[in-house]
């Protein structure tokens, strides 16, 4: 190391284990010699990086972010980062490589109390086989913890994070048992056992019981996150039932050690209740009535519905008009007439070929100029990134000149603000891909060419939008008259006066 070119330092430290964050000795122990390999080598510790009870990779533990953070907040300056061991770097050979070279892409100097860093060919493949070594101790360590942890859930022992109202406490038979928390516990207990009498019909009243009793309070809560969600999350533990269940790792149902606050019985009848059977499907549910709420009566000018009345033998579906003030006989309409008669209406108000060509015409001419429009913006675009980006550059230049301060801090200020305006440039969304204005108006012609042909094709849902798209005011239908006089929109609307006279651009 060049004592010349590395003066300051900053620390990393790390336990793995809350355990070892409440017994103390880790991290401070871990300090106490990084400081001291720091004054031996004539380093001056700036800042000193804890993560406490962290044991993910690299972009999982926050204190990491807080260092290259720093590291990129003083640029300027070039530091040592010194840990302790090289287990504490990074245990995983792909998190060891990457967190390698975030610090050295941020020219930051690797120091281990108990490993020398070499760049050579050597060094490297040493270095790459302690990290998979410490990988591999690490994922051995995790087996072990898993199957250990596996054999106690066998024997009737939650030994994971305590549920809402339930904590651990040590007992001479058991060791480490969930015991309740009074009087959460009885308060949840009663919530539970009113939800599965049905006292409390919803998950709603179940969660205001909760609210109304300052369960959210004793368990310190707020109350802005007590949500259906967790309500839910309340009715179906397991756990406060006395059943112990691990589906993920083949642990079946068992009954537990622990004390239950509600009885199997409550629990199953809980979950009956959240989990009722679906409906079995009737003979109507495949009835459609796709002009129900689009066409309206054409005596009392109400939406008319679809329904089905039940008769000796089958089902009968129908439109019809539920206002009762009106006066329109008969009110049920055979669904068969009506949207027959709807589809020879479409059938008459396709649009021309005419029509058809000088649409055409128009929208590729529109087309054009929109194209034209945004190739103009692109480049204005591009040639403004150019400019601040040689702004930038200059005022780079011109601040590694400078012995000034202020005038360092006015080119730092300038850089920034260009900077600013450059991230906002790139932010702006670009088209990467021009649509084909051809393939779309092949779809629209479809469309207005045969509007009867595309009704019949359609789901359920694209026929309402096909429905307003040709009609700017909903259909009025009586037996008698069939549909009156419809009010369409453009292209369908100008046949009437299209008499093949009209050109673009004002031609003859």
């Amino acid at each position: 190391m060049e004592q010349t070119t590395y003066k300051k330092a900053v620390i990393y430290c790390r336990v793995s284990s809350e355990k070892q964050v409440r017994e103390g000795g880790g991290l401070e122990s871990q300090e106490h010699r990084c400081r001291s390999y720091a004054r031996s080598l004539g380093l001056e510790v700036e800042k000193v990086f804890k993560d406490e009870g962290i044991s993910g990779g690299l972009f999982d533990r926050p204190a990491i972010k807080m260092l290259l953070q720093y590291l990129d907040e003083n640029w300027q300056d070039k530091y040592c980062v010194i840990f302790d061991d090289l287990k504490r770097f990074a245990r995983d050979v792909e998190v060891h490589i990457k967190l390698k070279s975030e610090l050295r892409a941020r020219e930051a100097q690797l120091r281990c109390l108990n490993y020398n860093f070499d760049d050579s060919a050597e060094g490297e493949f040493v270095e790459t086989i302690f990290a998979a070594q410490n990988e591999l101790e690490r994922k051995q360590n995790r087996r072990q913890v898993c199957q250990k942890m596996k054999a106690r859930v066998e024997r009737g022992y939650w030994c994971f994070y305590p549920p809402t109202a339930y904590e651990y406490v040590k007992d001479k038979e058991h060791g480490k048992i969930l015991s309740p928390i009074e009087p959460a516990a009885g308060i949840l207990a009663e919530g539970l056992t009113s939800f599965a009498e049905n006292r409390l019909l919803t998950q709603t009243d179940f969660l205001n019981f909760l609210i109304a009793k300052n369960f959210h309070v004793l368990i310190g809560k707020p109350v802005k996150k007590m949500r259906l969600q967790y309500a839910k999350r309340l009715l179906t533990e397991k756990i406060y039932a006395g059943i112990i269940e691990l589906e993920n790792w083949g642990v079946t149902r068992r009954r537990g050690h622990h004390k239950a606050i509600i009885t199997e019985e409550t629990f199953e009848n809980i979950q009956a209740k959240l989990y009722k059977p679906e409906r079995p499907p009737r003979e109507t549910d495949n009835i459609e009535f796709p002009l129900r709420r689009l066409v309206v009566c054409s005596v009392c000018g109400k939406k008319m519905t679809g329904s089905v009345s039940k008769g000796k033998l089958k089902y009968y579906p129908h439109y019809t008009c539920n206002n009762k003030g009106c006066s329109a006989s008969p009110k049920n309409i055979n669904p068969v007439k009506m949207e027959a008669d709807f589809i020879d209406l479409l059938n008459q108000i396709n649009a021309k070929e005419e029509v058809l060509e000088l649409t055409n015409d128009m929208a590729i001419n529109y087309w054009d100029g929109r194209i034209k429009g945004l190739n103009s913006a692109y480049e204005a675009k591009e040639a403004e990134k150019r400019k601040i980006e040689q702004t930038i550059e200059g005022c780079i230049d011109l601040l590694l000149k400078t012995r000034s301060e202020s005038m360092k801090a006015r080119y730092e200020a300038r850089i920034e603000e260009s900077d600013k305006q450059l991230r906002e440039l790139e932010d702006r969304p670009e088209t990467k891909k021009v649509p084909d204005i051809n393939e779309a108006l092949d779809l629209l012609f479809r469309l207005v060419g045969t509007p009867a042909e595309t009704w019949i094709k359609s789901s359920s849902e694209a026929k309402n939008s096909l429905y307003n798209m040709i009609f700017t005011e909903p259909l009025e239908y009586s037996l008698e008259t069939g549909f009156g006089t419809p009010k369409l929109s453009l292209p369908f609307s100008i046949n009437e006066h299209f008499d093949g006279s009209v050109c673009l651009n004002g031609g003859p």
